[in-house]
């Protein structure tokens, strides 16, 4: 099996230790998962009855990461399937001829079924989810339990405040990554050599210090710049399905709006419309809006927040529509990286989204806490837009763009 060496050195300095944390910052590529996977794969097969839980955001990342980084790593070290096999039924898991074995929960997800003393805890892509998963993980683990984390630094957030301390953490970056291919190389040299000399708080230069340096960064100016206002016509008449999403604020008197926005999404653009924003309605006004949308089967987004299932309920109740309803993924760092995500789409706004235009226009970056953070404000249609295009991007390819 070939190893990332710096990694593995890492790893085996603080296994000596018994460093209870150990903490992989980095960048694209820089081999931090595959790493942290190895270790763990190797501890299965060399300590029988090893047993490891793994914490990832949603089931997409496990199947398309974690599961194929495992195979790879399997193949790698001659291994078939009686050495490690992975099991879908009674609860996802892979099982290892010696006893061992790795189970999963998602980030949000009540493991208190899985509180069954762990050797070792591997949170992957932290940044994707909150402390409290976290803490709840924890409380699996058993005596002398070493725990992994991993993530792409896009802002600093609860693992530095919790978990880091003097030497328990490792900054890669894809140069520390030999067997990277050729191409993915290429890409990332580009990226670095664009935003070297770029200036502070541009697009370019925060590409750079995240994903090729592996550095802390943060943006200034527009959240979102590349936008325009299109004609009402061009969203209603467009061929593209629509996603639906809302974010509340007007429950229980806080001075936010309700929000439904429809949204389309191209692979270059995403095109938005404002069907309701008010501080002073209710849900009986909301499900007249929805109930004036062209039915479609539509996925409809909503926000957690402020009681969000329940309203949901209601909305259901008064529409009778049977829109694929579906939560708002949420998390420490998913505003910074939903926020980058979408800078490289042009975002049109409709001419009559009054609001939502307003909000492209003053919701920016500002000074807190010693970094940049998106301002708590100008922001309802917009957190709309990012849990659309969450909810887009994890779709397949065959919803997303037939009707």
């Amino acid at each position: 099996m070939e190893l990332l060496k710096l990694h593995h050195d890492f790893i085996t300095y603080h296994q000596k230790k018994n460093t209870p944390f150990i903490i992989f910052q980095g960048g694209r590529r820089s081999g931090k998962t595959v790493s942290i996977l190895q270790f763990l794969y190797m501890e299965s097969l060399t300590h029988p009855h090893t047993r490891t839980l793994i914490v990832t955001d949603t089931y997409a990342r496990l199947k398309e990461s974690i599961f194929q980084d495992l195979i790879m790593i399997n193949r790698s070290a001659g291994g078939d399937g009686r050495r490690m096999r992975i099991h879908f039924t009674g609860g996802t898991r892979v099982l290892f001829e010696t006893g061992s074995e790795f189970a999963f929960v998602y980030a949000g997800r009540d493991v208190r079924g899985y509180a069954s003393n762990f050797n070792y805890i591997f949170f992957n892509e932290c940044i994707q989810y909150d402390a409290r998963t976290a803490r709840e993980a924890l409380k699996a683990a058993g005596p002398g339990c070493q725990v992994f984390f991993d993530y792409n630094p896009y802002t600093r957030f609860w693992v530095n405040d919790l978990y880091e301390t003097a030497g328990n953490k490792l900054i890669t970056t894809y140069h520390d990554n030999p067997f990277l291919s050729d191409f993915v190389r290429r890409e990332l040299d580009r990226t670095a050599a664009a935003g070297e000399t770029a200036a502070p708080g541009t697009m370019e230069r925060y590409l750079y210090e995240v994903e090729c340096q592996g550095i802390d960064s943060t943006l200034s100016g527009l959240c979102f710049p590349h936008h325009r206002t299109i004609p009402d016509e061009d969203y209603h008449t467009s061929p593209l399905p629509e996603i639906l999403a809302c974010d509340w604020g007007a429950l229980r008197a806080t001075a936010d709006p309700d929000v439904i926005c429809g949204f389309r999404f191209a692979s270059d653009a995403v095109y938005c419309h404002e069907y309701y924003y008010s501080r002073e309605g209710g849900d009986a006004e909301m499900a007249a809006v929805l109930r004036s949308i062209p039915f479609r089967r539509q996925y409809l987004v909503y926000d957690t927040a402020t009681e969000g299932a329940d309203r949901i309920r209601s909305l259901f109740a008064r529409t009778g529509l049977r829109f694929n309803f579906s939560p708002a993924r949420k998390g420490a760092g998913s505003i910074l990286t939903g926020i980058r995500n979408l800078q490289s789409y042009e975002i049109c706004v409709t001419a009559s989204s009054r609001h939502f235009l307003e909000e492209m226009e003053n919701y920016r970056f500002i000074q807190k806490n010693d970094t940049l953070q998106p301002v708590d404000n100008w922001n309802h249609c917009c957190d709309a837009l990012r849990y659309a295009f969450d909810l887009w991007t994890m779709l397949p390819a065959q919803r997303k763009n037939v009707k």
